[in-house]
């Protein structure tokens, strides 16, 4: 395709490996794709997403077509993962992605020769994008989601033979579209630094797509911190949960509320570390998105202090609400946080510089606290009509190396 014109882009499709509809849509990426699906719509551009489904079909989410693509799950493609599952980490589930992304691609293909397509756009986790080409007929965009070397990295798994596979798999499928981005400057930074790629910054819409409630869904404590989203060592809940006695050891009436899905025996280590001051932390478990704003509207700051991330939803969130951030100094928080104003940044690893930000904030010293908070201003390029400009400018862009 060569169109370079904004303005001829009518149809655009995502291929994603999560989404609203799915058991397993709760997380960033599927996020994404709905807020940009939704943005599109809104200004004209007809948007449709393709996910690979346990449950196939067609369906309409929200006004979007929703094709439900099925999984392939033969038993020679199961027994390779399970050969391979003493590896440890979804690197291992390798063979089950590319299976799956060659029958995206398949239903994509059917579905752009009966209603053609003017982008194209895949995620590179699992590999959604890998069997979609480039050419004449559409324009091929890939938005990179992670990196295997920096998650492993930061959660302390070895960087091992599948995991240097799966990042060179991403590598390849980058050079191979015609315009790559990342929502990060982190991401971008470490492909282009490491690979000689041309990886872009877009910063994805802020939609919530849904309201607060009003009241709350629950009893909830009169005053309180919250750790929310995908609870885990990436997202810092480990960080959490050793700076809090830390806290409490100057400040015992500090309470927390902790919204996300966690795994039990995770969850009681840091009771039995807590001792007798763990009725201080309220964990209220997965909740759908109003309640979840509303419970994050009424929090002194969210802390969010990710070991690696990119542009969390959460931080945008609690930013949108003005809720104050205390994230950690680098992994991308440090893009959308802006010290001293709309939260704070402590460094990453030192327990100790958290627990004296959470007790910034939970004692009222900080100047971001309340009426000092500061919108950031990165969030204005963030707007849905920005968004929409930006996106559609960069996808519409020559391919690299076209004269």
């Amino acid at each position: 395709m060569a169109t370079t014109n904004p303005d001829t882009i009518t149809r655009v499709a995502f291929l994603t490996p999560e989404y609203l509809t799915e058991a397993h849509g709760s997380g960033g990426i599927a996020n994404y794709v709905a807020k940009m699906a939704a943005a599109l719509t809104s200004h004209g551009v007809e948007a449709e997403v393709f996910v690979p489904s346990s449950d196939p079909g067609v369906v309409s989410w929200d006004g979007i077509r929703v094709e439900r693509v099925p999984r392939e799950r033969s038993i020679v493609a199961r027994s390779v993962a399970r050969v391979l599952r003493p590896l440890g980490g979804s690197r291992t589930e390798l063979i089950l992605h590319l299976l799956d992304a060659r029958r995206l691609a398949r239903a994509l293909a059917r579905r752009h020769s009966e209603r053609p397509f003017d982008i194209v756009q895949s995620s590179n986790h699992h590999l959604t994008g890998f069997f979609v080409r480039s050419g004449a007929e559409f324009r091929n965009v890939i938005r990179i989601s992670a990196s295997r070397r920096l998650y492993d990295q930061a959660t302390g798994l070895r960087h091992g033979g599948l995991s240097r596979l799966t990042e060179w798999l991403d590598v390849r499928t980058i050079r191979r579209s015609d315009v790559a981005y990342a929502p990060s400057k982190l991401l971008a930074d470490h492909f282009n630094a490491s690979y000689g790629t041309d990886l872009r910054v877009l910063r994805p819409p802020i939609v919530l797509g849904t309201y607060p409630t009003s009241p709350p869904p629950m009893t909830l404590p009169e005053r309180y911190l919250i750790h929310f989203g995908s609870l885990g060592a990436r997202k810092g809940t480990d960080a959490v949960a050793r700076a809090l006695p830390l806290a409490w050891a100057r400040d015992e009436s500090l309470e927390m509320l902790w919204a996300g899905p966690i795994k039990g025996p995770y969850l009681a280590e840091f009771r039995a570390a807590w001792g007798a001051a763990s009725n201080r932390v309220t964990v209220l478990g997965p909740l759908d998105k109003a309640s979840m704003y509303t419970v994050l509207r009424g929090a002194v700051a969210a802390v969010l202090p990710s070991t690696m991330d990119n542009l969390p939803n959460t931080v945008i969130e609690s930013l949108a609400l003005g809720v104050p951030v205390i994230g950690s100094d680098g992994a991308s928080i440090d893009e959308l946080v802006e010290h001293g104003r709309s939260g704070a940044l402590v460094p990453i690893g030192d327990d100790a510089a958290l627990a004296e930000a959470m007790l910034d904030a939970w004692q009222a010293r900080a100047p971001w606290i309340g009426a000092g908070f500061e919108v950031p201003s990165g969030l204005l390029e963030m707007r849905p009509d920005e968004a929409v400009r930006r996106f559609l400018s960069l996808v519409a862009q020559p391919s690299r190396g076209a004269a």
